[in-house]
């Protein structure tokens, strides 16, 4: 969760792990890289992998950052703007020649604005510009996007803020259809990742029934997939107090392949996200007490990263950019000049 989102639990706010996770899923693999053609991502064990083509692979890292979707973090509320495709691409497209990043979480909020949408029920002007969007990112080699799916009208349990209900429901079966249509959208495309939720629930939903949306989710995703006859793409779930918490998926994780577990934390505690059994992403972070530690300990484990915010038009703390309302000037702060440091100084 952003600051602006409605704030950070800290540890105290947590409360116990839950032991039991169901699964209703097919039975469970470390290793969904087999047969994969070139480009496409898997796991194995704890970290997660790019397929060669060949039957083998290696490792991959993500390093990237948190870019909005059309709604460009609520200044575009309504979609009153008639550029706003062109204006998103042409900020995604100066992110990526000039901070480097590899990875890029674009965070659908179909529910989080006065203009309400659908990926699903009638697909129309958003889904067509998104689904250019994201094609755009994924035309440049070698970068990867983390789709989720921030906010639908189809979810339940959201976190409230003095009476407003804040980005983090949780997948009912009213969902589903949504996933389809996410699925059948991008298919074929070996860069795109699939995040099922947005800190679901807050901290008000028990981590059984949190595993068990997450598990239904992951299978609807799944059987779409296979009806599809495409690859198994990596999918991200979502953990308990604003997904700082994905301990009790440790214990039983979800039993499908190519499943990986998404952290938030301003900042992440580093036992937050190391799990020798769970490949981890950190899927939005900030606030970092000592950045140069940080990105020690995430490159010697090797955790993908996504720092938060990659946004000229809102204020969306931790802002990686000044506000200039101008897709063409993109000013970094001292929290973006951080973390475009760091891309730069691991872009091969």
């Amino acid at each position: 969760m952003a600051p602006g989102d409605g704030g950070t639990p800290d540890a105290a706010q947590l409360g116990p792990a839950d032991a039991s996770s169901p699964s209703d899923g097919a039975p469970s693999t470390t290793d969904g890289g087999a047969g994969l053609p070139g480009g496409w991502l898997y796991t194995r064990g704890n970290a997660i992998y790019v397929a060669d083509g060949q039957g083998g692979g290696t490792q991959w890292m993500g390093r990237g950052v948190n870019l909005d979707d059309l709604f460009l973090c609520g200044f575009n509320n309504t979609l009153a703007m008639s550029d706003a495709e062109t204006t998103l691409e042409t900020i995604a497209g100066s992110l990526i020649s000039d901070w480097k990043p590899n990875f890029v979480r674009v965070s659908l909020g179909m529910d989080s604005y006065p203009s309400v949408v659908s990926w699903s029920a009638t697909p129309g002007a958003y889904q067509k510009s998104m689904t250019n969007v994201i094609d755009a990112i994924g035309a440049h080699p070698g970068v990867y996007v983390l789709l989720s799916l921030r906010s639908d009208a189809s979810m339940v349990d959201e976190d409230t803020v003095d009476g407003d209900p804040e980005a983090t429901g949780v997948p009912s079966s009213a969902t589903d259809a949504t996933y389809v249509a996410m699925v059948d959208s991008f298919a074929h495309s070996p860069f795109v990742l699939f995040g099922l939720s947005n800190e679901p629930g807050g901290n008000k939903v028990s981590n059984s029934a949190l595993a068990a949306a997450m598990d239904h989710a992951v299978g609807v995703i799944r059987k779409e997939e296979d009806q599809l006859g495409v690859p198994h793409h990596l999918v991200s779930v979502q953990g308990n107090g604003w997904t700082s918490d994905i301990g009790f998926y440790a214990t039983t994780p979800l039993a499908y392949d190519n499943v990986v577990y998404e952290i938030h934390g301003y900042p992440p505690l580093t036992s937050s996200y190391t799990y020798p059994n769970l490949p981890v992403i950190l899927g939005e972070y900030g606030s970092l007490a000592d950045s140069a530690a940080f990105y020690a300990d995430v490159e010697a484990k090797q955790i993908p990263n996504l720092a938060w915010d990659f946004e000229p038009y809102s204020d969306c703390t931790p802002d990686l950019l000044t506000i200039t309302h101008d897709a063409a000037s993109l000013v970094p702060t001292a929290w973006g000049q951080t973390v475009k440091s760091y891309l730069l100084a691991h872009h091969p």
